[in-house]
């Protein structure tokens, strides 16, 4: 049996090696670039005796300089990403869906994803479809929940039956709790200061071939230093892919590993990847920008002739990794959507893990509400706080907290796309549960709030062991119906959402002790845990799962 703990943990540990590794090929350009511009300048010099003398001062300021330069870039790229996956899922031609759409084509992909989020606790992410693309493929952009996206090609859409699908989400999903979101970004803006120093190099050689008539007899320097820098800058873009392209496909396995666990389904996932073995051009983005955001995607995007630059692994090694028993022949290419939504759902077993929004049974009026822009605010506002404003809604007052929890999450895309004074004056509202003693609707307004609002409005942090220490004792206090400190609280919940997943698992762990320590968990005490890992951004224990 596979075991995929442990590939998870050896795709961790292999990350890190490769991490370090880039950091310290990066150090090394740097040095190297200050080393041969200070030695052009007459920063080294080879003195009689075959001595080398440095003078520190001009090697100095060319560290400083490349140095800036590099981290300059480095910062202007980020920027450029940060404001959410969006901008990568624009750039590369996608197409929002919007949350309300009615096209069966986009509602299928809607529901999916849907289910997926509700299965992982999580808020539902904006979702984009590459009407343009042909091939089958799928990518996670972003740097947090909040301004993640999930997107998925046209030929994707059309090919891969319910089953398959729910993996390939489920496998991006893994990258955006697993934290591969933001890595990405940051290896896209290192490898983009290293091309500034290529950029820089050629800059001077044509400057140079221009000012070259005049200065030939003044002993011009430039050309040298361009062409250095133009070397080293593509060197080491070179091994700098070279490295991203390692940790990409570590990242894959982890992926890959982490999506039959969540899905408890492995034919799923292994039958996604052998569509794409059994099409000639399998997973190839033919968008301009899908080199710079290849390692983003659920294939290999871009063809590559050298193995150590592929961006992802084998597919025949994803596929006998997940589904050891297969024969190594790809099936004959198959277009799913032959078949209607209905059929599919009646012809495949869904695992019970992926179940949990159809058992949950909301309402479709509801859900028509929470998906619309429109009256998403309103109805959130009448759901969460309406009680507390003294204010009856019969067709809201009979819903369980499981139900609210799911119809929270659910609305967030419409929430994000709603007119700017609905969704402020929903806030505000929502703000008022500080002055109540209701922890479960109080999580539920932290929940929303830190997907729809700007960072500065969580910065405030404890030290971490008092973080742990007070999301305990909120559980505790709230189980026995005492005060809780709300304040404490959000600042607990701030510093143990910057942790990374491993150090958020003996938190929850403690949280699940806390709840189940009289033998008993009541439905609001595990929705209290629910939303306490929604809002620290780590999937509900398989524990808390059971009749959820």
């Amino acid at each position: 049996m596979v075991n995929f703990f442990e590939h998870q943990q050896q795709a961790k540990r292999n990350t890190g090696l490769l991490v370090v590794l880039f950091l310290i090929a990066f150090t090394l350009i740097i040095g190297f670039v200050a080393l041969v511009t200070a030695a052009i300048f007459g920063g080294v010099a080879v003195q009689q005796n075959g001595e080398y003398h440095f003078s520190w001062e001009p090697i100095a300021w060319v560290v400083v300089l490349v140095g800036g330069g590099i981290l300059m870039a480095m910062l202007v790229k980020w920027l450029s990403l940060k404001p959410g996956g969006h901008v990568v899922a624009e750039s590369l031609g996608g197409e929002r869906i919007s949350p309300d759409t009615t096209d069966p084509l986009e509602r299928r992909i809607l529901n999916v994803v849907e289910e997926m989020a509700i299965a992982a606790n999580m808020p539902v992410p904006a979702v984009y479809l590459l009407p343009n693309e042909s091939n089958i493929n799928a990518f996670a952009a972003g740097y947090e929940t909040k301004d993640a996206v999930i997107g998925l090609t046209r030929g994707a859409v059309e090919t891969f039956s319910r089953e398959q699908l729910q993996a390939v989400v489920a496998h991006e999903f893994s990258h955006i709790l697993n934290g591969d979101m933001r890595l990405n970004i940051r290896l896209i803006a290192a490898l983009a200061g290293i091309l500034l120093i290529a950029h820089v190099g050629r800059i001077f050689i044509h400057s140079a071939r221009f000012s070259g008539a005049r200065r030939r007899g003044n002993g011009n320097a430039l050309p040298l230093v361009g062409l250095a820098l133009f070397i080293i800058g593509y060197i080491g873009v070179f091994f700098g892919n070279l490295i991203k392209s390692a940790v990409s496909r570590q990242r894959e396995y982890l992926a890959d590993a982490a999506a039959v666990q969540f899905t408890r389904n492995p034919e799923a996932l292994s039958g996604a990847l052998q569509q794409i073995g059994a099409r000639e051009h399998g997973s190839r983005i033919a968008h301009a920008n899908a080199d710079e955001t290849a390692h983003l995607f659920f294939g290999q995007a871009l063809s590559s002739w050298l193995t150590l630059m592929a961006t992802h692994p084998p597919l025949d090694k994803r596929i006998k990794r997940i589904q050891p028993s297969w024969n190594g022949r790809y099936p004959q290419p198959k277009q799913a959507m032959a078949q209607s939504e209905t059929e599919q759902q009646a012809s495949q077993s869904q695992p019970s893990a992926l179940n949990r929004l159809a058992m949950l049974a909301l309402p479709a009026l509801l859900l028509e509400r929470a998906r619309s822009p429109q009256q998403a605010p309103q109805f959130i506002r009448d759901m969460v706080v309406g009680q507390l404003f003294g204010e009856s809604h019969p067709n809201l007052t009979a819903l369980t907290p499981a139900q609210q929890l799911a119809l929270v999450e659910l609305s967030v895309p419409a929430l994000r796309v709603a007119k700017d004074s609905d969704r402020l004056a929903l806030l505000q509202d929502l703000e008022r549960l500080d002055q109540s003693d209701d922890l479960f609707h109080w999580c539920l307004y932290q929940l929303l709030a830190r997907q729809l609002t700007k960072d500065k409005r969580f910065q405030a942090k404890l030290d971490n062991a008092e973080a742990f220490a007070a999301t305990v004792v909120a559980l505790k206090r709230a189980e026995q119906k005492e005060p809780v400190d709300f304040r404490q609280l959000e600042q607990a919940l701030n510093t143990c959402k910057s942790w990374s997943p491993r150090a958020k698992q003996p938190l929850v762990k403690k949280w699940v002790e806390t709840v189940t320590a009289d033998q008993h968990i009541s439905d609001t005490e595990r929705k209290l845990v629910a939303t306490l890992c929604a809002c620290i951004e780590e999937p509900l224990p398989d524990e808390m799962l059971n009749n959820a």
